[in-house]
């Protein structure tokens, strides 16, 4: 149940056009650019991604099987940071379509699923990502000091351990 004083917040804001609904307008068209430069730096990646694989064949480092590892160990890296973005991306832009179709309880209960399913395919995804990682840097151990994979093995299982908490131990309650 809302006060008077929200109410009268609430008819002010409308007097001056800036309703719920506007406000609500203004939110989801902010999302257009962000959506524009996700668009661009996944151009960028899938550049650098093929720059990669053209430059490990014309020095031939596929040849050597520790650089081939690497070498897929950064693409397997790379395909799951592009899927992190089209994730976050295709979500941002369904709840955009959802809201501007729908209103009311539906929204809510629909926006509600999808953002569980994708906070747990992001972490999934982050956690996949820091394992690629934590792996490619022990392939090269010679370059990296004990601090450094320490830190990176830290975190990672800091990573692993709030997935846990936060889904795991929550979905048995």
């Amino acid at each position: 149940m809302s006060s008077s004083n929200d109410r009268d917040v609430e008819t002010a804001a409308q007097g001056h056009g800036l309703g719920p609904d506007a406000a609500s307008h203004f939110a989801r068209m902010a999302q257009v650019p962000i959506l524009i430069g996700l668009t661009i730096g996944m151009a960028l990646f899938l550049i650098t991604f093929f720059v990669d694989i053209y430059e490990a064949v014309a020095s031939l480092e596929f040849l050597d099987r520790k650089k081939t590892i690497l070498l897929i160990l950064n693409m397997l890296d790379m395909v799951f940071i592009a899927n992190l973005v089209i994730m976050v991306a295709t979500n941002t832009y369904n709840t955009f379509r959802l809201k501007r179709q729908h209103s009311g309880e539906h929204v809510m209960v629909e926006g509600q699923t999808a953002y569980r399913r994708m906070k747990h395919r992001i972490v999934s995804t982050i956690i996949i990502i820091s394992s690629i990682h934590v792996l490619s840097e022990l392939l090269e151990f010679s370059q990296l000091s004990v601090t450094h994979l320490a830190a990176l093995i830290g975190l990672h299982l800091v990573l692993l351990l709030t997935y846990v908490a936060t889904n795991v131990c929550r979905s048995a309650e």
